[in-house]
């Protein structure tokens, strides 16, 4: 998925509320393209381009929108504008996890691959904009996302919640991420979730699919009259503790195990207090003279 206007406004609140800055190191999870709504949001480019000291607009490639796939959720073409071109634009050091050969951009795959060492707690800013939900293995994806990240650094998640049922290979809900911050001591600054306007039948391949593969003579999946909408969820997290990844695992905080290589594993699920003797990292933000300037 690319990034859409709203992302503006999230910016904007990050860098009010002195969490972002200029020049602070950038990797996106997947290097994404600028949506329609984005080029076209000229009113709130101007204003984030003002608060982050930029002069001069966004000068990017002509945008030509591309179709609709289903619902709200527009298919990018190739040549919509390449979103490294906004964040160098505000003074952000930039790079990008893929494997398209796209300028500034690392191959990882994300289902195997180790960050190197080189690039291990590198980045104050680490967005996730529509890229893990197309990975198999979450546990190695969502690692790579931690390693990336500065103690103190900011994760930007915004990934499908439902509907998009061609889109990838999974969608996601909130206690995904509730899991996932309290094995790691993330701390969420931000969280929402967004619905379309439009809803949809199921895809065609999706309802072949089911009457092709219906067992007995039973006619209830050919009279299913099924009708989805696109939701989304978004979360911005810090990294508050400098301590190798933890996978999120479904059981509630302090339960007891006996196997000695699960205490080990998910040690700070299995320890009631897991985060007491460690250090904390609080997001860097900036003195409060200087967010006043930036408003």
């Amino acid at each position: 998925m690319g990034i859409g206007s709203e992302t503006i406004d999230l910016l904007i609140d990050l860098r009010l509320t002195g969490y972002m800055h200029r020049r602070m190191p950038v990797v996106e999870i997947g290097a994404q393209q600028l949506a329609t709504s984005f080029v076209e949001a000229s009113a709130r480019l101007r204003r984030i381009g003002e608060i982050f000291g930029v002069k001069g607009p966004l000068s990017v490639s002509k945008h030509v929108s591309g179709p609709i796939v289903h619902g709200d959720l527009e298919h990018l073409e190739t040549t919509a504008p390449p979103a490294r071109e906004f964040w160098n634009w505000l003074g952000f050091r930039y790079a990008a996890i893929d494997i398209d050969g796209s300028p500034g951009s690392l191959p990882l795959d994300l289902n195997f691959d180790d960050v190197p060492a080189e690039m291990r707690g590198r980045f104050g800013l680490v967005t996730n904009f529509g890229t893990t939900e197309h990975v198999a293995n979450q546990i190695n994806a969502f690692k790579i996302i931690h390693d990336l990240t500065a103690p103190g650094g900011l994760m930007i998640h915004e990934v499908p919640a439902q509907g998009m049922l061609n889109h990838g290979l999974i969608n996601y809900n909130f206690k995904f991420f509730w899991m996932l911050a309290r094995s790691n001591g993330y701390a969420f600054l931000h969280g929402n979730f967004s619905v379309g306007h439009t809803s949809y039948a199921l895809p065609e391949n999706i309802q072949e699919f089911v009457n092709d593969k219906h067992l007995g003579d039973s006619e209830e999946a050919n009279s299913v009259q099924y009708r989805t909408v696109d939701a989304g969820i978004l979360v911005v997290m810090v990294k508050s503790f400098d301590i190798p990844f933890v996978p999120p695992i479904d059981v509630p905080t302090g339960t007891k195990t006996d196997i000695e290589a699960l205490q080990k594993r998910y040690w700070t699920v299995f320890d009631p207090d897991p985060f007491a003797g460690v250090q904390a990292h609080d997001p860097v933000r900036r003195s409060e003279p200087a967010r006043r300037r930036a408003q």
